[in-house]
């Protein structure tokens, strides 16, 4: 069983891990509901909201300068080499998920003259994809994760940190699956594959957290590179745009079913090393 060093991390009480997951998860539908009538790129605001409520909690305990510096001064050397395998990562999953899709025959290519922009508009350009990334990494991977850790056992750290990621996308899901421009076809099904595969992938994005001592550079390296190849690839299962491949996106994409078999296989050899 690995465990935390606290050193490292400012650890945060239970009470605190639970103060952060519950005034995220009702913010963020409270400000999905509020600002309905918004664009996505407005609504995708609330990517900041994990590390906004981190950072006020430490401001209320007053230990905002330990957090900063276990931020940005105390992450490990291998740092560099897991952002380098966070970056192959996204990539070899969707490439992944579209041999699968071609496979089974739930996905086709789409024709070379067909142009699609399915890359969401908040994500196309580089710097401000990556700082809304970082915006949601340090608040669920360098925050709520080791909080998590310090309390629970690694299995049940990870899955309560993914089951909370998924929940923080269901209000946009729903807002999104029932919109009339959107014309999903199954929206309960897409919500919920949508949040069942968050919270698959989190188990990897924890656990490669945990690798790099809870760094925030390899996961907002995974989160930036993937919110830009698959949607280009797969489309966008919030907005049921296609990418480079047809079909239906809580089939086919990366937050859908495939996704959620790929990431399955790979949650299951994490979670095994803890037994």
């Amino acid at each position: 069983m690995m465990t935390l060093d606290t050193s490292l991390f400012p650890s945060p009480s239970l009470t605190d891990v639970f103060v952060h997951i519950i005034l995220t998860l009702i913010t963020t539908a409270v400000w999905v509901h509020t600002y309905r009538h918004r664009s996505f790129t407005f609504l995708a605001l609330a990517m900041f909201f994990p590390t906004l409520f981190a950072v006020l909690i430490h401001i209320y305990h007053s230990s905002l300068t330990d957090f900063v510096s276990f931020l940005l001064l105390k992450p490990q050397w291998s740092t560099f080499n897991w952002s380098i395998c966070c970056v192959l990562l996204p990539v070899v999953t969707v490439l992944v998920c579209c041999l699968m899709n071609y496979l089974i025959g739930w996905g086709t290519l789409r024709r070379q003259n067909e142009l699609f922009t399915s890359i969401h508009e908040h994500n196309r350009n580089l710097f401000f994809g990556w700082i809304r990334a970082l915006g949601e990494e340090i608040g669920w991977r360098s925050y709520l994760l080791p909080g998590l850790l310090t309390h629970f056992h690694p299995i049940i750290a990870l899955n309560i940190s993914g089951l909370v990621w998924g929940l923080y996308h269901v209000p946009v899901m729903i807002l999104l699956a029932y919109h009339s421009q959107s014309k999903v076809q199954h929206p309960i099904r897409t919500i919920l594959v949508q949040c069942a595969s968050c919270w698959i992938s989190a188990i990897t994005y924890g656990w490669i957290g945990m690798q790099c001592r809870y760094s925030m550079i390899p996961p907002t390296m995974i989160h930036f590179i993937w919110n830009r190849v698959n949607p280009f690839l797969l489309g966008s299962i919030y907005t049921n745009t296609p990418g480079w491949m047809n079909g239906e996106q809580w089939k086919i994409n990366g937050e859908g079913l495939m996704g959620c078999i790929i990431y399955l296989v790979l949650a299951i050899i994490i979670l095994v090393q803890f037994v």
